[in-house]
């Protein structure tokens, strides 16, 4: 459950820098970072499923 808490807060922050009131302002800069952000978020859910699926596979194979 900590783990999830901080993948939470780590996404929440990561969000926050990067909306007006913050360093990177409106604009194409603020769409570039939003589409990175969320490009490698998705990158990483996509690997994190495909290794339990594995894991679990290989549970069943044993």
């Amino acid at each position: 459950m900590k783990y999830f808490t901080l993948i939470f807060a780590l996404i929440l922050t990561n969000q926050a820098v990067a909306h007006t009131d913050h360093a990177l302002g409106e604009g194409t800069l603020h769409l570039v970072y939003h589409l990175a952000f969320w490009g490698i978020f998705a990158a990483v859910v996509v690997k994190g499923f495909h290794y339990f699926k594995n894991k679990k596979s290989q549970k069943v194979e044993k």
